[in-house]
């Protein structure tokens, strides 16, 4: 489903949920390499916050999740 427009779409009924119920914050957790919902998260005002080094492992080689947040209020 990539490059569908279907991350924006449930990225932007999640952040208007989340504002519906009166939530501060949305955190996200995303494997360093998937550059693409990094972009995307960004693009909807999604900030890094942090980095923990080799957390995950997948295919053979450890992976990096990069901490991401967007402020709602």
């Amino acid at each position: 489903m990539q490059r569908r427009g279907v991350g924006s779409v449930l990225l932007t009924r999640l952040i208007a949920e989340a504002r519906r119920m009166n939530k501060h914050a949305i955190v996200g957790g995303i494997a360093s390499d998937n550059v693409a919902s990094i972009a995307l998260h960004q693009r909807f005002g999604f900030v890094e916050t942090g980095r923990m080094p080799q957390v995950g492992f997948k295919f053979g080689r450890w992976l990096d999740l990069v901490l991401m947040q967007k402020l709602l209020t």
